[in-house]
């Protein structure tokens, strides 16, 4: 139960984060940047919170290769694109080892 909801608020957090950097991102490029496939690719996996929580569960899960979606995030700044580099890292060694122990302990017990 609370592992999920961990789960869910680190992915929430992050999300809101890289949504808020690419909207204002977005709109600083005006319309020279409209209809280009990079805006067209970033507007998609970041246009709501709800969306980029996906991209980056994708990104930790095997949906989607997280170095594509880096070459969404880059063009941010360097802010942008360390969170995204810790959030692979932290989420990848220290999420997901911890809960795989817990099911692992939790299984052992039974």
């Amino acid at each position: 139960g609370w592992s999920i909801v961990m789960l869910g608020l680190i992915l929430f957090v992050f999300a809101l984060f890289f949504v808020q950097q690419m909207a204002v991102y977005l709109s600083s490029l005006g319309p020279s940047g409209v209809g280009t496939e990079l805006f067209d690719d970033q507007s998609a996996y970041f246009r709501s919170v709800r969306t980029a929580m996906l991209t980056l569960s994708m990104c930790t899960t095997g949906g989607r290769d997280w170095e594509d979606i880096w070459r969404l995030i880059e063009p941010l700044g360097t802010g942008p694109a360390l969170a995204f580099v810790f959030y692979i890292a932290f989420f990848t060694f220290a999420v997901l080892n911890i809960l795989t122990g817990i099911f692992v302990e939790s299984a052992l017990s039974l």
